[in-house]
């Protein structure tokens, strides 16, 4: 229990500003493959591979230790429905779904949400953030979304 406090009022003490908070949900600024509810799910903008999506909460949670279990058992559901969207959208080979918690396990963003990211066959497994143009996250998105919608 001691150890829950502390992380979370760690985190939450280094930054006050969130951007999914304020960019991505309040101003809608993305490219986003569903939303419900609690719940929007959008493609990373400096994605490890295209197609690379997040799936977070509206409501702010920072980690895994304080999100409730009725929003993080909907955000499970939709990370597997949209696990297969991803493969079927990118023909990839492979998915990787991973969520960090804390900055010393990598969270850069102090909003939960999962990653879930295409990989492929021969490409090695490198967490270097790509760039794609405008375009390029529209169509992808674009693909994503339609492979979601069929599946649920």
């Amino acid at each position: 229990m001691c150890l829950y406090i502390r992380i979370v009022f760690h985190v939450r003490m280094q930054q006050d500003y969130c951007v999914f908070c304020e960019r991505v949900i309040k101003e809608k600024d993305g490219f986003f493959i569903y939303e419900d509810d609690t719940t929007i799910a959008f493609m990373d903008h400096a994605p490890v591979e295209a197609g690379h999506v997040l799936i977070a909460p509206k409501k702010h949670y920072v980690n895994v230790f304080d999100i409730d279990d009725e929003v993080f058992l909907n955000i499970q559901m939709i990370a597997k429905i949209m696990a297969s969207a991803v493969l079927k959208a990118t023909y990839a080979d492979g998915i990787n779904i991973g969520q960090n918690n804390g900055p010393c396990a990598n969270q850069r963003v102090m909003h939960y949400h999962i990653h879930v990211i295409p990989r492929f066959c021969g490409s090695n497994l490198n967490w270097e953030r790509k760039a794609l143009s405008e375009m390029e996250m529209k169509e992808i998105s674009r693909r994503i979304s339609e492979a979601f919608s069929e599946l649920v």
